[in-house]
């Protein structure tokens, strides 16, 4: 791609979204309307784009030295509470490892940047407030990507939301995704947030559940030899990754206690327009992003596990109620939005510090950050621009 205009950029990723839901066309009006949201709900569901982008532009591609396992799709809404394999210990931490691989750790913040600058029109911050947020962002990532400093306290927007987490029951899970039909058992629900699974892939749940408690070995629980399958569905969820096969199965144990299994299928990094992948480093997607996860948090979503069935793989979970993500629309510029900001940064430092393959022993320069500060504002523009583009077409 060379062709750098906005309408150009806006037909590409009109053409990345088609490609996206090839799979399941319906969903592909949904893409756009997830799009159309605001200029960072299109920076969110445009990873492809944004890493064409730079191998187009390779004067924004460069950054500080460092290199590692990174997330490849860094936003200020790819954070979330999850509990670990460390039962009953719930995290909040980085949560979405789609397009983890390795490469240059800077393209990381680079991302998280231009995240943080197209999101200060929902914090309703200025353009001074929103650099500002972007610079205590990256002053915390130093800090934590070389300990300078120890872990932020949570702020109060992260703690109570955590708290909440905590408190949720599996009741509470099985009642908002697969409530009680009438006939007194649990279903999921067809509609916003299930669909009824192609025709080709019902008969091979089964399989995967059998083949992601094998993937599990002795982390599988031991009520699992017991299940049986009552009730699976098509997932519909996120922005970047609508159209990938993503299925929810519900379980039972032989003493009545139900579960839900996710299967995520899993692609090609979106990084790949920019960085070669490793050759042989993983034999499938989902191997990569299970261990970009491990490597990166250190102690990922609680059973979480890669899964191979024919020619697919799936990073795969079972889901606990201890699971929340942040809500970014109610924060606005001041000390709060800070706080979350410093957070994030610490976060990913720490990530990149426990996956790194090659780190400079002195911590990133005052120059140095503030180029990819300087880098993130251009591609701001250009994701801005890009985005009004992307809604002009669809008013045509």
């Amino acid at each position: 791609m060379t062709d750098l205009r906005p309408f150009a950029l806006a037909e590409r990723q009109y053409e990345l979204d088609t490609a996206a839901t090839s799979s399941y066309p319906h969903l592909h009006e949904r893409k756009q309307q997830r799009l159309l949201l605001s200029p960072h709900s299109f920076l969110r569901g445009s990873a492809p784009l944004f890493y064409e982008i730079l191998a187009a532009r390779p004067d924004l591609a460069e950054g500080p030295e460092g290199h590692g396992w990174i997330v490849g799709d860094m936003h200020l809404e790819n954070v979330g509470a999850y509990q670990t394999d460390q039962k009953g210990a719930v995290v909040f931490n980085l949560n979405d490892f789609d397009d983890a691989t390795r490469g240059p750790l800077f393209l990381d913040v680079l991302r998280l940047s231009t995240s943080v600058l197209l999101a200060g029109r929902t914090f309703q911050c200025s353009g001074v407030e929103s650099i500002a947020l972007a610079e205590t962002m990256m002053e915390a990532y130093v800090k934590g990507a070389w300990n300078l400093a120890p872990p932020p306290p949570l702020p109060e927007p992260i703690a109570a939301m955590v708290e909440r987490a905590q408190r949720r029951t599996r009741k509470d899970l099985l009642d908002g995704r697969a409530p009680e039909g009438k006939d007194g058992k649990r279903h999921f629900v067809h509609g916003d947030r299930y669909f009824e699974l192609p025709k080709d892939l019902a008969p091979e749940i089964p399989k995967l559940i059998a083949a992601y408690l094998a993937a599990l070995g002795d982390r599988a629980p031991a009520h699992a030899s017991f299940w049986t399958i009552e009730d699976a569905a098509l997932r519909i969820a996120g922005t970047g990754s609508l159209g990938v096969t993503r299925v929810a199965v519900l379980v039972r144990d032989k003493d009545g206690v139900e579960r839900i299994v996710e299967l995520k299928e899993s692609r090609e990094s979106s990084t790949e327009a920019l960085i070669p992948p490793v050759k042989g480093a993983w034999n499938t997607p989902a191997d990569r992003v299970v261990s970009g996860a491990v490597a990166l948090v250190g102690e990922p979503p609680r059973q979480l596990t890669a899964v191979a069935a024919d020619g697919r793989s799936y990073a795969s979970r079972k889901l606990f109620p201890q699971e929340d993500k942040l809500r970014l629309d109610a924060l606005r510029a001041g000390p709060r939005l800070d706080a979350v900001a410093i957070t994030i940064g610490d976060l990913l430092g720490r990530a990149h510090a426990r996956g790194a393959t090659a780190r400079p022993e002195k911590p990133w320069s005052l120059a140095e950050t503030s180029a990819v500060i300087d880098h993130a504002i251009e591609l701001a523009g250009i994701f801005e621009s890009v985005y009004l583009a992307y809604v002009r077409r669809r008013a045509r």
